[in-house]
């Protein structure tokens, strides 16, 4: 009896209605299986400085197989998100048209959001991503926070932004969100890493072809002027061109997620009222643009 090859349905093929789990452990494998893949490659370059090998002696002994097999299980995975994502509205009509914004990254985003209509401001999209901004208590010297407790009976304190310390009511100062030892950060870990990789990404980018570069540039030359590398006595903080990078790099992101931010509820039908800065404030806002 002869066998027939069955075809493999594939269940999602609406893909605004994939599962976010789903698009979330692809991304998470990619990424995943990438590093461990490069890590490996790095020490089988070491190994061959070290013993004299050539690339005759891996193939002899088929590593190079191995790594071109490794390779194609990348590409495969990114085909996949590519057919998940190919009817996605946010990523055709708009992530394809950022330079730098790649299906990786912009699968990523998508999934680890997952839901935008849960973000009514832009400042609880930044809060969520590690982006946004925590509260200190000077007077108690300790991030303020709330008492969490899980099903396993367990209690952590969590930072939480309160205007007014808790434990000796006076007014809180704001800090940028970050580590605090002894609290549970309140953003998602993985979300923040891939905003910060399509900050990277935008970097990387040419002036010529990129927006977004081009608005670091000219927020890193804004920076510069208004932190000047000379030393002064009793200062209090002082910036090199790392620390004015990484502020250049933070503002950029934090523009780009306020675009993304904008476009997704507008697709959506949803309000998407202007950032905080520019409705009390009158501080200026980069609208949303592409690329094209």
């Amino acid at each position: 009896m002869l066998k027939t090859k069955s075809k493999v349905p594939i269940p999602y093929e609406d893909t605004d209605k994939v599962p976010p789990h789903l698009l979330r452990t692809l991304v998470d494998m990619y990424y995943d299986f990438q590093s461990q893949r490069i890590q490996t490659q790095l020490r089988i370059e070491a190994s061959k400085r070290e013993h004299f090998l050539t690339e005759d002696d891996l193939s002899i002994y088929g590593l190079t197989t191995i790594f071109q097999n490794a390779a194609a299980f990348e590409v495969d995975i990114e085909k996949i998100i590519k057919r998940q994502l190919k009817n996605h509205a946010l990523y055709n009509q708009y992530l394809t048209r950022i330079t730098g914004i790649g299906p990786m990254l912009a699968a990523g985003l998508i999934a680890y959001i997952d839901d935008i209509e849960k973000f009514d401001h832009v400042s609880s999209l930044w809060q969520y991503c590690g982006y946004g901004m925590n509260r200190y208590c000077e007077q108690c010297k300790k991030p303020t926070y709330v008492e969490v407790e899980y099903h396993t009976g367990k209690t952590a304190k969590k930072l939480h932004p309160l205007e007014t310390c808790h434990i000796c009511q006076e007014k809180t100062q704001i800090i940028l969100q970050r580590r605090i030892s002894g609290y549970q950060s309140n953003w998602n870990d993985k979300l923040k890493v891939l905003a910060w990789k399509a900050g990277i990404s935008f970097v990387k980018q040419s002036a010529d072809r990129s927006k977004y570069r081009k608005l670091y540039d000219k927020i890193k030359k804004d920076e510069h002027r208004l932190h000047p590398k000379k030393i002064k006595e009793n200062s209090k903080t002082l910036y090199n061109d790392g620390h004015l990078h990484n502020r250049a790099m933070r503002k950029v992101v934090k523009i780009f997620l306020a675009h993304f931010w904008q476009t997704w509820r507008r697709q959506k039908g949803l309000e998407a009222p202007e950032p905080y800065a520019k409705q009390l404030l009158g501080h200026s806002v980069v609208e949303a643009f592409t690329d094209d």
